[in-house]
């Protein structure tokens, strides 16, 4: 994509593609020039999606307090100008006193790759003192309405007494009437038993009532069987009819019989009513068992009637007994509810004469309003960090830059050389210091997949270097070595894993690198390739 605007300002206008000749038409969209919250369709916020860094919160002071990430936060870390580059101020920094939570916070997202969208505000002073005062104000009132209550209320000490003598008076009434409530509760207990020992009954009762319905059925099938038996053994003559006589059934003369041609057998009779015989038999025998059970069971039903009789009038005579009982309790020299109620309200006042001391404690505490323990530091991850040092230590020691180690500082804000911090070395060593730290933070993110430009912006990091024979200078006039700035450009076109771009006042001493691109601004020269960082206008352009 190219984002093209006016040299005079205005909207950015987004094209897709890599546009390099002045379009003639509109833009297809348009985008704000200012980082806006709350739009996604800003510059800032566009560019922060490009690269995976949108909606992501920093912290922005020591109360915790976040705002959303901006892409001149990024590209501080990113491009240097030549003025910041050989500052003695942190490489993170780019504001104010005030800004040193917020700077941290940034170089911390780039480190570990998380934001801080987790953490707790901590309440300022001001606010806290807002919150006390509401505080206080709740309580005055709880504590106006609590000496209100107790306008007419003696002191504590004398309702403590008070209450003293009011136990020791229901000690007594209760020792007269320890008897009594014995009683009571014993027949309320023998009561309870004879309500449980009846719903027993009850259930019992009803499971014989259903048994003695199911027996009824089963002898009447029994009487029915032996009706059935009778019937066939009366039938059984029908097989002694041998031709004489008039027939059983119609009565015909033997004459004007027509029996079956078959002879009838005359054992066949016999053998069929001795079966019918001993069938009538088994089922006496079953109706004179089960006539015997029917028998138990109505006698058992009668007895748990009994029974349940005796127990409901039981529990009727202890029903008025408990009754009687309840009126005897009563304190000799006046009720007893009268007593627990003044007890009652002596409790009550001195309860409340408590929660009023605890007010007035509270009311102290919340006066004084604590600061918040609070840290302008940032504290970041020991692992990640020690892998940044080694990828900065790497880069160094392939500069060819004197040191053995590098580290970042928290509590300098500031990259170490051999435990020398950047901002205590001369100039030319300061910027070689500060791009170090912009290219090591850059190539970190990029071995490690976490969200960054992918590219660096040095302007004259390396302008001052000696050369060869040249005396070693010292203090603000320390520089670096011709090798440091060969293998400086060697580095970056040929290990570096993003893009770089460096401005210089000085053309490099030794041949760049293949593959590296040199553009040399001539300014108002005629012969030059082009007059500076952006091309001069050609006739036929528009």
């Amino acid at each position: 994509m190219t984002l093209i605007r006016d040299l005079a300002g205005g909207s950015i206008g987004l094209f897709d593609g890599d546009v390099r000749e002045l379009p003639t038409e509109p833009a297809p969209e348009y985008l704000k020039a200012q980082h806006i919250s709350k739009d996604p369709r800003s510059v800032s916020r566009y560019l922060l999606a490009c690269i995976g860094l949108d909606e992501q919160l920093v912290r922005k002071n020591q109360y915790n307090e976040t705002r959303m990430l901006e892409w001149r936060d990024v590209i501080r870390l990113a491009t240097v100008d030549e003025e910041t580059i050989l500052a003695r101020r942190s490489p993170v920094e780019f504001g104010q006193h005030a800004d040193r939570p917020v700077e941290a916070a940034i170089f911390r997202l780039f480190i570990e790759g998380d934001d801080d969208a987790g953490l707790t505000p901590i309440p300022k002073p001001a606010d806290l003192k807002k919150i006390s005062a509401n505080k206080l104000e709740l309580i005055d009132q709880v504590i106006a309405r609590l000496e209100e209550e107790l306008a007419d209320s003696a002191p504590p000490d004398q309702l403590r007494d008070q209450l003293a003598r009011l136990t020791n008076s229901l000690r007594e009434t209760s020792t007269a009437i320890d008897d009594v409530s014995s009683r009571r509760d014993g027949l309320v207990l023998q009561r309870s038993a004879n309500t449980s020992m009846l719903a027993e009954l009850r259930e019992r009762h009803d499971e014989l009532t259903s048994l003695n319905s199911r027996f009824g059925l089963l002898r009447a099938q029994y009487d029915s069987d032996l009706s059935r038996l009778e019937m066939l053994a009366q039938a059984t003559d029908l097989f002694t009819v041998d031709g004489e006589g008039s027939c059983p059934f119609c009565g015909a003369e033997p004459d004007h019989q027509h029996w079956p041609d078959a002879p009838t057998d005359p054992t066949e009779a016999a053998t069929f009513a001795s079966a019918i015989t001993s069938e009538q038999s088994k089922i006496f025998a079953l109706r004179t068992g089960l006539d015997q059970t029917i028998g138990a069971v109505q006698a058992e039903r009668q007895e748990i009637r009994t029974r349940s009789r005796s127990l409901t009038d039981e529990n009727t005579r202890h029903t008025s007994e408990i009754r009687q009982l309840d009126a005897e309790i009563k304190t000799p020299g006046g009720d007893l509810a009268q007593l627990l109620e003044v007890r009652s309200r002596v409790e009550r006042e001195i309860d409340a004469h408590s929660r009023l001391a605890d007010f007035y404690i509270l009311r102290a505490t919340t006066a004084q309003v604590e600061k918040p323990k609070t840290s302008t530091e940032v504290p970041i991850v020991t692992s990640d960090l020690n892998q940044f040092n080694e990828v900065a230590r790497q880069i160094l020691q392939q500069w060819s830059f004197p040191g053995s180690t590098v580290s970042y500082s928290i509590s300098e804000r500031d990259l170490m050389v051999d435990q020398r911090v950047r901002r205590v070395r001369g100039k030319g060593v300061r910027s070689i210091l500060h791009a170090l730290f912009n290219v090591a933070l850059a190539e970190y993110c990029l071995r490690r997949d976490y969200r960054h430009p992918g590219f660096v912006v040095l302007d004259s990091p390396i302008v001052s270097y000696r050369q060869a024979g040249d005396p070693e200078p010292s203090g603000e006039d320390e520089t670096i070595s011709t090798n440091v700035v060969d293998a400086f450009y060697a580095y970056l076109q040929n290990d570096f894993q993003g893009q770089s771009l460096i401005l210089e006042n000085k053309s490099p001493v030794s041949p760049l690198p293949a593959g590296s691109s040199e553009y040399f601004f001539g300014g108002a020269a005629k012969d030059a390739e082009r007059s500076g960082f952006y091309p001069e206008q050609r006739r036929g352009d528009g």
